[in-house]
């Protein structure tokens, strides 16, 4: 949520509590001082009874109203509380700050309910009310203006889509958010506040569910998991390796974590240049894995948190970090990355480009120097006026896994999964496979090289070094020669077909190959 405040103490003096004379100055204060940490839970239980002895105190009202925005599920109680409250507080002394701040509270609120015209007349009145030299928060103003704007426009061309939510097994009465899934759709990782090991209930941990016999088994925690926070932000094509954030002494790193014998193993943190002093918060790995982008708020960005890239050199170790520019990036924040494996289009979240409010989902185009371009909003009502983030494709685009918070869910924010119709163009096919060396270890070494039978290369690829899995993602109804290579051993062709039309586009349907083992060329 978006406070206005805090702008305005630089300019304004704060009036003093009309309540200090009255006998419930005790509550009022307690109230606050919960609000000004963020206990909105805790704070609106004081402001209910408040209200219930005291429903004409213009203070209260006000109050109450702050911290029904901010609280779960209660953005109607907000509107009709600080409706009555801006009666009570006209505008007739511009350095009046609850008179100010109720109207923008007020103004988000419709905007959170879906009132977006109304938002925009009482932002468009308060400018008007504004004293003129207020320069930031005016800006403010029209920039939750404008989120009511692009919501209008956006609302007149809906997305056609069924959204299912994942259900019980997955999503609880707290927050789950950040889902990553493998490419063959079976194991689905996620974010979640339940159960965690901290007693201040801030904290965040990582679960997982394997998808078996049509649904998706109770979520479970990982082993790794500590007090502090722990999140899912990515993972490898194959499913081997894990990005984890977690908070070290208050600054955000990006950790991996490998996935063998059915087990996930500790987290290793990433070496510089990727991670700083500052704040790395979501990464996504390209297909072959040797490209991560990731987010963080290092100095010499172009907002405040960015998206940069990074590529392996020769060698394994990670080259200079390079910002993506100004098309993406900008002056607000942008987080929750996401390389689709085909590399030519980026997934992203923005507090700009158009959004209609908070985070929104973006996705641009990538070119074959590297250059972004084409940024869209992917579309109401996938993106809402809430934070809408950790956007996560499948190969064909046809379904999507994402987190959002809404009235049918089981509290917070919750996980679900977007199905498009089914003319999608797309026509792609996850082919994997397992390839080792004479002694029964992974194949690391190797090399994979696809052709089409017209000669097309189609990729050249390497297989797990923890698991000897390979993977890419080729089109269906086409013949095709795989040559596989490794020093010292028998170089493999294999000719295999993949059946024509969509079977394979749709949750665990992986065209799987026989493994192989290696040979040595003695």
């Amino acid at each position: 949520m978006r406070k206005f405040y805090v702008l305005l103490l630089f300019i304004f003096l704060v009036a003093s509590l009309p309540a200090q004379q009255r006998a419930y100055k005790k509550e009022i204060i307690r109230a606050n001082n919960l609000l000004e940490v963020e206990n909105y839970q805790d704070a609106s239980k004081i402001y209910d009874k408040l209200l219930k002895k005291y429903p004409n105190d213009r203070y209260i009202l006000f109050k109450a109203g702050e911290c029904f925005l901010f609280s779960e599920n209660r953005i109607i109680d907000a509107i009709q509380v600080l409706e009555k409250a801006i009666e009570m507080y006209p505008i007739r002394n511009k350095k009046s700050i609850e008179a100010i701040e109720a109207r923008f509270y007020l103004g988000q609120a419709y905007h959170l309910n879906y009132n977006f015209e109304q938002a925009v007349d009482i932002f468009e009145k308060l400018k008007t009310e504004m004293p003129g030299k207020n320069a930031d928060a005016l800006q403010k103003i029209e920039r939750e203006q404008q989120y009511s704007k692009n919501a209008i426009e956006l609302k007149s061309h809906p997305v056609d889509f069924n959204i299912t939510n994942l259900g019980p097994f997955i999503n609880t009465e707290f927050d789950e958010h950040s889902p990553v899934m493998n490419l063959q759709e079976d194991m689905l990782l996620f974010t979640s506040k339940r159960g965690t090991l901290a007693d201040d209930g801030t904290s965040e941990n990582a679960y997982f569910s394997l998808w078996r016999d049509g649904v998706w088994v109770t979520a479970r925690a990982i082993d790794f998991n500590t007090r502090g926070n722990n999140a899912t932000i990515g993972i490898s094509p194959d499913g081997s390796t894990l990005l984890i954030y977690q908070s070290d002494g208050g600054i955000g790193n990006i950790y991996t974590s490998n996935f063998k014998n059915d087990k996930w193993g500790e987290l290793e943190k990433l070496p510089s240049p990727i991670n700083t002093m500052s704040n790395e918060t979501h990464a996504s790995f390209s297909m072959d894995g040797n490209t991560l982008f990731f987010t963080s708020d290092r100095p010499g960005g172009v907002g405040g948190k960015d998206i940069y890239t990074v590529t392996k050199l020769p060698n394994g170790s990670w080259g200079k970090v390079r910002n993506l520019g100004p098309e993406i990036n900008t002056v607000l924040d942008e987080e929750s990355p996401y390389i689709h494996p085909n590399g030519r289009t980026l997934y992203f979240s923005s507090e700009a480009h158009k959004s209609m409010g908070g985070y929104d989902i973006f996705k641009a185009s990538i070119d074959s120097t590297g250059g972004f371009g084409n940024v869209q909003n992917i579309g109401y009502p996938i993106n809402t006026p809430f934070d809408d983030l950790f956007y996560a494709p499948t190969i064909d685009e046809q379904r999507v896994y994402y987190a959002s918070r809404r009235e049918e869910g089981f509290g917070g924010t919750d996980i679900y999964r977007i199905e498009f119709p089914s003319d999608h163009p797309n026509a792609l096919t996850v082919v994997g496979g397992f390839l080792f060396g004479p002694d029964g270890e992974p194949a690391a070494n190797a090399k994979i090289t696809v052709t089409s039978k017209t000669g097309e290369l189609q990729g050249v690829y390497r297989p797990s070094p923890i698991n000897g899995k390979y993977i890419f993602i080729i089109p269906s109804g086409e013949d095709y020669t795989m040559e596989i290579e490794m020093q010292g051993h028998i170089t493999v062709l294999k000719d295999f077909t993949i059946p024509s039309g969509r079977s394979f586009a749709r949750q665990k349907h992986t065209f799987y190959l026989d493994p192989l083992v290696l040979k040595l060329d003695i």
